[in-house]
């Protein structure tokens, strides 16, 4: 027999492929259903029946209010629960069920807690908790043809006695004015995936919202509701100045007591955060965080804003601000007398918590606090233990400190161990639960990849060769790992067992993973096997044997190349040629080939002799793809090269300068960041390597005439006004970043550096 507690009303339309799911999420209660079908076109209305649901049908009128409303008047349970295809529910309907009894009278709308999934990862998410559930038959329904609000209508006189028992607070205005009341949270927890990057891409959503948000926008012009819909819709269309533009006209418009208003700010400040417009962002979130003292991702964003612009004690505090916003509400709503998490608020998973911890450990490890960074990173990962980010920046931490690649591996693995299961207070303190357990043997391959990250390979391969969790490691990743440890006879006899055809019928590799197979075959001085064509793209496979066979002429007999041989000349107007030789290049030095590298680029060279001025152009390429993985003075030696030959671009200016500027070159830097800048204006990256050139050598100058007049005040003065405008520019992310990987590659001083670990 069906209970006459609680029942599901959703709105579907050609929702086959996701209202299992959500159905499935239910099933094991017996519960009333009302599903309201607006015209699908697939299965979705038979499968509804299959799961007991009545099925109601009714034209699409652009309106989802008036088709969220049309069931409602049907309902014979106590409440009602709002749900869509694309959501489910993940715990907390038992518990649900058993709390509905206890909820006084005077409460009639209940919150439910959504993690909004905007990426693939656990921890990319945004948790909102709106409400969904609400006495039936109480005078509720939902107004707005798009993103519907549930108003009340005017109460009947049963529901007009019944408010005489409510707070005091509690008023009614208008026919769809909306009750002011206590909304408790209950225990229910969701998951919706409909606004997934990949869905978005798949669907029409966001243009399907925007002309229903526009008609809401003639109807009634400068609706601060509607602008706020209208700005996030430009942003899941990629219009980032129109969104900014709506957003703008929405905060200027909407009052300040306005439920939405908190969240409009968040996103508002957000995408201009991500426009680099900091200026604007400090100046919102300066207020506005003020205003709302609890919310954690406006005091992570501010965070973030001082940050960009070199204002990093300020920053730091900021992210201190947002962890310190963990203390929960209970579940009937009330403060349980520490800072707050107000349940209104939307906010992005972690933003209290893991995330603010990895902010603030990347800034102490920035300033040279190795153990504070550590600990903090420690932090992070006792809130969510997957959290990438965090163990990445405890490993960098690690081997900045001078940690053995062996001492590494034993502290990750050792706070691994020490990390439980999922625990269901994160809810609590603003973030979802962690829906499934870690085994001992996901921890020993998250800590693998954690160490092959910082480019610990040895190290991995050792630890992945000591235990039996090969199986769950890629092939593939194995014989990358195998060519960046320099194994490179492991690599191709690993290669030549998984991929060759006759193994696994395996004809069209990835690009990747058939550049390493044909990088294992060439610096073990091979040349690429007929398993090896046999797998290549058929456009592919005449580029493949060309480069083979030049290959091994430049490196057996240098000197016999030919400058315009035919094989040259079709691969020199051969795109196709072109593409995978660039790709090849960036691969050899990706794993740290760099000899090969060089001949491969050498190569390249020669395809494209003809064309004037590659040769330089090539040269910068290379060298910039040096740079990049770390190799800077082996790239620095190229970019000089090219500047005696020719005019050395922007970019590669800015590089030397910054080379010379980490030796302590402060004139030279200087020199060379203002000969970037007559290239390239708007380079702002070398405008402040200038600046931060010209305070050195300022305060270098009154350091010398301090020696001469010790006792000037005013000199000294001078030199710690300079000295905090120099702490605040150099904050500033305008240096290369070098993470721990590149770090290991710094130290190359030639191309015939192969990277090895480093074993302490």
């Amino acid at each position: 027999m069906k209970n006459r507690l609680l029942g599901i009303h959703m709105i579907v339309q050609n929702e086959e492929h996701q209202l299992p799911r959500c159905l499935d999420s239910l099933k094991h209660i017996s519960t009333e259903c009302f599903i309201t079908d607006t015209g699908s076109s697939d299965r979705t209305p038979e499968i509804a029946r299959t799961y007991g649901a009545t099925v109601l049908h009714a034209c699409w009128e652009d309106d989802f209010a008036h088709a969220r409303n049309i069931s409602l008047p049907l309902a014979s349970t106590e409440w009602v629960l709002c749900l869509d295809a694309d959501e489910y529910v993940t715990q907390g309907l038992e518990e649900l069920l058993n709390y509905l009894p206890k909820v006084h009278k005077s409460i009639s709308r209940l919150r439910i807690t959504i993690e909004n999934r905007y990426g693939e990862g656990v921890e990319e998410s945004v948790i909102s908790r709106p409400v969904r559930l609400f006495r039936a038959h109480q005078g509720y329904r939902y107004a707005g043809r798009v993103h519907e609000q549930l108003v009340r209508c005017i109460p009947s006189k049963l529901v007009l006695d019944q408010a005489t028992d409510m707070d005091k607070s509690e008023t009614y205005t208008d026919e769809q004015s909306q009750l002011i009341e206590t909304e408790p949270l209950a225990l229910l927890c969701l998951i919706h995936d409909g606004y997934l990057a990949s869905t978005i891409a798949k669907e029409h959503k966001p243009r399907r919202n925007l002309k229903l948000i526009e008609r809401e926008l003639q109807d009634e012009p400068a609706q601060p509701f509607h602008l706020y819909n209208l700005g996030v819709t430009y942003c899941q269309l990629g219009e980032v100045e129109k969104a900014i533009e709506a957003f703008s006209e929405s905060l200027h418009l909407t009052e300040l007591l306005a439920p939405y208003r908190p969240t409009l700010v968040r996103d508002y400040a957000k995408t201009l955060v991500g426009s680099e417009r900091y200026d604007e962002a400090h100046a919102i979130l300066a207020v506005e965080r003020q205003r709302y003292p609890s919310y954690a991702d406006l005091h992570l964003l501010y965070g973030e804003t001082l940050e960009l612009q070199g204002l990093e004690e300020r920053a730091y505090q900021s992210y201190a601000r947002a962890t310190d916003c963990r203390e929960g509400i209970d579940r009937v709503g009330h403060s349980d007398g520490g800072s707050t998490l107000d349940a209104s608020y939307v906010t992005e998973a972690g933003s209290n918590s893991y995330r603010a911890y990895t902010a603030m450990a990347r800034l102490a490890q920035k300033r040279g606090f190795y153990k504070e960074s550590a600990h903090l990173y420690g932090l992070a990962l006792d809130s969510m233990f997957t959290y990438a980010p965090a163990w990445a920046g405890l490993a960098d931490v690690l081997q900045l400190s001078g940690e053995t690649d062996e001492n590494i591996a034993e502290t990750l693995l050792t706070r691994s161990r020490g990390i439980g299961e999922s625990d269901h207070g994160d809810l609590i303190r603003g973030e979802m639960p962690h829906s499934y357990a870690v085994t001992n043997e996901d921890h020993l391959v998250q800590m693998i990849y954690v160490l092959t990250g910082c480019g610990a390979y040895e190290q991995a391969l050792k630890m992945l060769n000591a235990d039996s969790c090969t199986a769950r490691i890629h092939v593939a990743d194995q014989i990358h790992w195998m060519l960046c440890a320099n194994r490179v006879s492991e690599a191709l006899q690993l290669a030549e067992e998984h991929w060759s055809v006759g193994c696994v019928h395996e004809v069209n590799l990835p690009a990747e993973h058939r550049m390493d197979w044909a990088l294992a075959c060439w610096t073990n001085g091979l040349r690429l096997s007929e398993a090896f064509l046999a797998t290549t793209l058929p456009q592919e496979k005449n580029v493949w044997k060309v480069m083979d066979r030049l290959l091994d002429q430049l490196t057996k007999e240098p000197r016999s190349m030919k400058p315009a041989s035919q094989e040259q000349k079709l691969m020199q107007w051969g795109p196709q040629a072109e593409m995978v030789a660039e790709k090849v290049v960036q691969q050899a030095v990706k794993t740290g080939q760099l000899t090969l590298a060089e001949q491969l680029h050498e190569l390249r060279a020669m395809m494209m002799r003809d064309h004037w001025g590659t040769a330089v152009t090539l040269r910068r390429e290379f060298a910039s793809l040096l740079y990049r993985q770390g190799y800077t003075m082996v790239a620095a030696n190229i970019l000089i090269q090219c500047m005696t030959e020719s005019e050395l671009d922007a970019e590669g200016l800015f590089w030397l300068g910054e080379t010379l500027y980490a030796k302590g070159h402060n004139d030279q830097a200087l020199s060379l960041f203002e000969q970037a800048l007559e290239r390239e204006p708007d380079m702002w990256q070398a405008r402040v390597g200038a600046a931060v050139c010209y305070m050195r050598l300022a305060m270098e100058a009154i350091r010398q005439e301090l020696v001469r007049s010790p006792s000037s005040g005013v000199l000294a003065a001078q030199h710690n006004a300079l000295e905090q405008r120099l702490r605040t520019t150099e904050g500033m992310p305008w240096r290369t970043l070098f993470h721990a990987k590149e770090r290991r590659n710094q130290l190359a001083s030639g191309t015939n550096f192969p990277m090895h670990d480093r074993e302490g």
